[in-house]
């Protein structure tokens, strides 16, 4: 099949590297030349602009930040969808469709659903999880809701993509939805480890051993299996961005908010990212967060009178 990739960051160039090996051809786009040419090292197209590379593939996979961004990847000067003339409002690339892999709120992805369905191109809304390393192996998951001809059409990619293909309904929009629950969840335990860790310290344990004991027991997690051997080491280089995981907890929290859900758990481990933001350490491995419960920042508490979390200097 050939495949469009525009987003070829930690994730993008590891799902382009492996639908290369898996015997695809890979066009890719992305604003850093210095990413492009990564991925072009092991085989990649690249095209100058995403609607010469939508005019060379079948389906165009999206892993860029942002709905901003989306937007105007697809509908935006030299977008998927851009046109001049009589011609624009009809255009459609040879793509067939779209999948959106990025972590957006669930009624942006309806939106560009509504866009990309009116120039006759399919949409699935296809959010990943699992971290570069699987990505590049081919055995992260996908979190995948579209129509039925669709998804039967783009299976054996899917399957190429990630070793666990989870189909969460028809409505395009629920994968966003699973993901950002399945996010938020995943920040609170960072959140929560880090603390433990934090605590521990403090009483004059080691943190290397009390994380072997935790990961051992009850209190594990895939997260902080993944996240604070690094944290621990003092290696912040960025697997996955700080900001990115804020940016995620607040869209979970606004999406419950708007469905009249509390969840004051997450409102806390939002202000531990938002402390590490604050410090500066935007663009550091998101297990900065330790950073934050060993006090070199601002370190949040529950209210007791309110019930809502507070953060104190």
């Amino acid at each position: 099949m050939h495949v469009g990739v525009i987003g070829v960051g930690n994730m993008g160039s590891g799902i382009a590297m492996n639908l290369i090996d898996k015997g695809h051809t890979v066009t890719v786009r992305d604003i850093r030349p210095e990413a492009e040419q990564r991925v072009a090292a092991h085989g990649a197209r690249m095209a100058p602009n995403p609607k010469a590379l939508a005019d060379a593939v079948d389906i165009v996979i999206l892993v860029v930040v942002n709905a901003a961004q989306i937007e105007s990847v697809l509908f935006g000067a030299d977008g998927v969808f851009s046109g001049t003339g009589a011609g624009a409002a009809t255009r459609r690339p040879n793509a067939a469709a779209v999948m959106i892999c990025s972590t957006i709120a669930p009624e942006d992805t309806e939106r560009f659903a509504k866009g990309v369905e009116s120039f006759g191109a399919a949409l699935l809304d296809a959010p990943i999880s699992g971290g570069p390393a699987r990505a590049r192996a081919g055995t992260m998951s996908v979190m995948l809701a579209a129509a039925e001809d669709a998804r039967a059409r783009f299976d054996a990619l899917l399957h190429d993509m990630a070793a666990h293909v989870l189909l969460v309904s028809k409505r395009v929009g629920d994968g966003a939805r699973v993901k950002l629950l399945n996010n938020l969840l995943g920040g609170i335990q960072l959140v929560a480890g880090a603390a433990a860790l934090a605590a521990g310290e403090r009483m004059g344990l080691s943190g290397e051993t009390l994380f072997k004991v935790i990961s051992a027991s009850s209190g594990q997690s895939w997260v902080t299996d993944d996240r604070l051997p690094r944290a621990l080491a003092g290696d912040f280089e960025p697997r996955a961005h700080a900001h990115i995981l804020t940016k995620d907890v607040t869209l979970a929290l606004e999406m419950l908010k708007s469905a009249g859900e509390s969840f004051p758990l997450g409102e806390i481990a939002l202000q531990t990212f938002q402390a590490a933001l604050d410090a500066g350490w935007r663009d550091r491995d998101d297990c900065v967060v330790l950073e934050v419960a060993r006090g070199k920042v601002g370190v949040p508490t529950a209210d007791s009178r309110r019930g809502m979390p507070s953060l104190n200097s």
